[in-house]
């Protein structure tokens, strides 16, 4: 395999085969690249901080820190650092999809990742049951089914969608390979336990801080947030982006999928299947990412925004609706840090 083309997709099967070897076990490779250990294990650190740090660009670093970073990732089996870096991975991909200018390339590459597709032309035809499969990306139109060519069974797709279709379909293929349990050899074990010991001490942290929110309290809910409820019950149509916030914002601060399920019971499209499904998605809990609460600015942009109906958003210090939340729900009460989130309003009445 050309040298290019494995740095450019490191997770490709032949590349593996040439940098990881046959016949060798997984404690003699660490042993054997015990420096990249360490380099993934920086690598990691800093992405789950938010830093930009970069992959290596030298062909073999890169594809050996590709193999030992997932190594990492399923021995400590944390989703969010995992996810993290995925999406890392993920963007790469895509970025070098759309430059790619090879149609072979895009197929062998679409193979692997279990998308079967056919070149028509300058146009690809994949199946309508794969193309679903990974064109679960919220809100983007160019995925919609409705936006497509359809024929015999296929999507007829451009080079652009495809790209999109192979990007996801790697980022659900590694999430869900990195989140398998395995069991690892004792030598292997405490050959990694050293380096990776404040990345799992790191994603530990980012937890505890992203679970000290306090009980669960409507009555602590920002403006934006609480409007889209009242327009839920009373059964109007929101927007998707309204959805995706709601759903969004009740996952971050603690609610089950199944609490989150029962705020969509009054709206007139309801279907409990696709409604689950598409919580799951967006949650990372249907072993896909987990995505972001837009913060104040996106949401005003997309026309959410209600900060004239109460003074502590009114007021300019508010930049995200979890910081209302947080500063609304815990006020002076001390809340343990180790708290589970337990509803502690009865307002809510929504079907069960």
């Amino acid at each position: 395999m050309k040298e290019d083309i494995i740095e450019k997709y490191p997770f490709l099967r032949r590349g593996l085969i040439q940098y990881f070897g046959e016949g060798i076990s997984l404690k003699e490779f660490l042993e054997e690249n015990e420096y990249y250990i360490h380099k993934s294990a920086d690598l990691l650190y800093s992405i789950i901080n938010g830093e930009d740090a970069p992959f290596p660009i030298n062909g073999e670093e890169r594809v050996k820190s590709y193999i030992i970073t997932k190594i990492i990732l399923t021995y400590i089996r944390d989703y969010f650092t995992s996810a993290r870096y995925a999406i890392r991975e993920r963007n790469a991909l895509y970025d070098n999809l759309e430059r790619e200018q090879d149609p072979r390339t895009l197929k062998s590459i679409a193979h692997e990742l279990n998308v079967d597709i056919e070149r028509e032309e300058e146009k690809f035809l994949i199946p309508i049951s794969s193309f679903l499969k990974n064109a679960v990306v919220f809100n983007d139109k160019e995925l919609k089914l409705c936006n497509q060519e359809l024929r015999n069974g296929y999507v007829v797709a451009s080079k652009h969608v495809l790209s999109k279709i192979i990007r996801e379909a790697f980022y659900r293929k590694y999430m869900q390979e990195v989140n398998e349990v395995v069991e690892f050899p004792a030598e292997v074990d405490s050959l990694l336990k050293p380096y990776v010991s404040e990345v799992i001490s790191r994603g530990r942290e980012i937890r505890q801080e992203r679970a000290n929110l306090g009980p669960l309290n409507e009555k602590s809910f920002p403006p934006c947030l609480a409007e889209i409820i009242d327009q839920m019950k009373k059964g109007a149509n929101v927007s998707h982006a309204g959805r995706f916030f709601l759903v969004t914002f009740l996952h971050r601060i603690g609610l089950p999928n199944d609490e989150i399920l029962k705020y969509f019971g009054e709206v007139p499209d309801f279907a409990e299947k696709i409604t689950k499904y598409q919580i799951e998605h967006i949650t990372g809990t249907g072993r896909g990412r987990e995505y972001s609460v837009p913060s104040c600015q996106t949401l005003g942009s997309l026309g959410l925004c209600y900060k004239e109906r109460d003074p502590l958003c009114s007021s300019g210090k508010i930049s995200h609706p979890l910081s209302f939340y947080r500063i609304r729900n815990l006020g002076d009460r001390r809340v343990g840090k180790s708290s589970p989130v337990n509803r502690v309003d009865k307002s809510h009445d929504t079907k069960e």
